[in-house]
């Protein structure tokens, strides 16, 4: 039903498009959105937070959905996603700015319509992307659309990144122009303390998403994945440990995997480990915690940033390496500590924990590998990229 009501709305906000022209004359409208206007987090968060604040001369604007349960968290003015109003100001804008996709963050199907997609065409286009590209290597939701979601991402003006290395895979991976990415930092790092220590002693556990286990049919309390998060987070002497030293593992399941958080909460064991809700902003637990513990995720590289210790447990590497892959080496890239199993995860985590959140020094010498610049600046120079590609 959503379809239906996006491609009549976009095609009322068509027709009424020529007699709203004096209304809009002179207004310089950028529209931003995430994660199809679900969740308000990441880079585009910070950035569009960053624009309220120092560019009230440009109209900014948050796309949602109307029954975000963040909606009325969102500071500024919102635009619903897919509504008649949402599609009027994006034929009206000069920039959109977007996490994931034009489709899904901004202005939803209007890009693949003949005659509509003119306005995909005159706008100017600024990935930010939700994360920093590192284990996940970049494949479509749906195959059989990839060749127009290549033609997509190669249409983009803007696309952020926060060193060479993102820069080569966008342009020698993604067949993008080297011209349209700027390498400026990820918006959310302004967010970020460096080698500053934690507010708490907390440790995010931010296990990503597996296609394999969100589109099978069978039970997810049968999966490997469930198993070994369960043998992990349950496992006592972990526990005892997280006890004695008063620390919380503070669990957040990838958004798009949180339908089976419940299946999770009801097998927990000790009482150590708090669940983060979905629409929790994100960037606040990371700053708070001392430590992360993911499988492939790049909030890993947020903590690299930070200078506070990682803790990689990858139980199913072979599955991953043949299902998604990553633009880092899995083998001989991984900086911070590694482990294969429940019980190499749970020694290597008690000894972070032991040594008071000491970060080891392969760990230290991977920053810059991953970070041009490390001084908050991050919004201001995406901005000036952005405005420089207005003018042109």
């Amino acid at each position: 039903m959503d379809k239906i009501r996006f491609f009549i709305n976009m095609a009322i906000a068509f027709l009424i498009y020529p007699f709203n022209k004096q209304k809009f004359k002179n207004k310089n409208i950028w529209l931003i959105g995430g994660h199809a206007g679900d969740i308000y987090n990441d880079n585009s968060k910070f950035f569009y937070e960053y624009m309220l604040d120092n560019h009230k001369e440009v109209n900014t604007y948050w796309v949602v959905n109307k029954d975000s349960k963040v909606f009325d968290k969102i500071p500024g003015e919102k635009l619903e996603r897919g509504s008649i109003k949402n599609y009027l100001y994006y034929y009206n804008s000069k920039a959109i700015i977007f996490s994931h996709s034009p489709s899904a963050d901004i202005a939803p199907f209007n890009f693949i319509v003949p005659i509509l997609n003119v306005f995909h065409k005159n706008v100017v286009k600024v990935y930010l992307n939700h994360g920093t590209i590192s284990f996940k290597k970049r494949k479509p939701m749906n195959g059989t659309f990839k060749n127009q979601i290549d033609e997509l991402i190669k249409s983009y003006n803007v696309a952020t990144a926060s060193s060479k290395f993102e820069e080569d895979v966008m342009v020698d991976d993604w067949g993008m122009d080297k011209e349209s990415v700027c390498i400026v930092g990820n918006a959310r790092y302004d967010n970020l303390p460096t080698n500053e220590k934690a507010q708490t002693k907390d440790i995010l556990y931010t296990p990503t998403w597996r296609d394999w286990i969100k589109f099978d049919s069978g039970n997810f309390t049968n999966s490997d994945y469930f198993k070994n998060i369960m043998d992990f987070l349950n496992d006592e002497n972990l526990n005892k440990i997280l006890k004695e030293k008063d620390v919380k593992i503070k669990f957040y399941l990838h958004h798009l995997m949180h339908e089976f958080i419940d299946d999770i909460k009801e097998n927990i064991t000790g009482n150590q480990i708090v669940f983060l809700d979905k629409g929790v902003t994100l960037a606040t637990e990371i700053r708070k915690s001392s430590a992360n513990i993911t499988d492939y995720s790049s909030v890993a590289i947020d903590f690299l940033y930070m200078n506070r210790p990682i803790l990689f447990y990858q139980f199913d590497i072979d599955k991953y390496k043949e299902e998604i892959d990553s633009y880092i080496d899995l083998d001989n890239g991984i900086f911070g500590s590694l482990a294969y199993n429940k019980d190499e995860a749970v020694h290597k985590l008690i000894e972070i924990i032991e040594n008071d959140f000491e970060v080891k020094e392969d760990q230290k010498n991977e920053r810059d590998k991953f970070f041009r610049y490390n001084d908050n600046n991050n919004c201001e120079r995406i901005y000036n990229c952005i405005l420089g590609k207005i003018s042109k």
